[in-house]
């Protein structure tokens, strides 16, 4: 006979689950409160649920990326990091950023890296715009930031492509130049 061993978890808080972000050893779940772990123990339970943080928040289901096994998010008000534990990330554009968002077209953040050159982005609306329209970066090797104004609406940075590629009504290489 075959045998479940899925087995049924509940995360221990929050109502609603945003999203889940697999990274090396564990998926993270993000509800709109908590962050928590989900492992393969290996054992008769197979799956095991951990909480690793509480009054935290993601600004998306889109809004949280992974790179280097270090998770890095927009929250509601500030951003975050995980690499084993949950910080808050200190970003000095922070008043910029979201004094001007728009909080009404917030599930419009998406995030993105550009490996290349050891940054993380945050593409959002801004003032009455519908579309993310605005962008912060965060660069891990240097700890800056930078913003600009930029629409896009989809990133993927690969392994398999040159650059990074982003979306706003047509596909775009962001970082190519023709001269080069």
């Amino acid at each position: 006979p075959s045998h479940d061993t899925a087995g049924f978890l509940r995360v221990s808080r929050g109502s609603e689950i945003v999203c889940g972000v697999v990274t090396r050893q564990e998926t993270l779940i993000f509800t709109q409160a908590t962050l928590s772990s989900l492992q393969f123990l290996g054992t008769a339970d197979v799956f095991g649920i951990q909480e690793l943080a509480d009054n935290i928040s993601v600004a998306s289901s889109q809004a949280v990326v992974v790179v280097n096994n270090v998770a890095y998010w927009m929250g509601r008000g500030k951003f975050y990091t995980y690499s084993g534990r949950v910080d808050t990330l200190p970003c000095t554009l922070r008043n910029h950023v979201f004094g001007n968002l728009n909080y009404e077209q917030a599930d419009q953040i998406i995030s993105g890296t550009n490996e290349r050159w050891n940054e993380v982005w945050w593409f959002y609306p801004t003032g009455n715009s519908t579309v993310p329209n605005a962008y912060v970066i965060y660069n891990y090797a240097e700890q800056i930031w930078y913003y600009g104004t930029m629409t896009r609406t989809a990133w993927l940075d690969s392994p398999l492509k040159a650059y990074p590629l982003a979306i706003n009504g047509a596909y775009l290489y962001h970082e190519y130049r023709d001269w080069e």
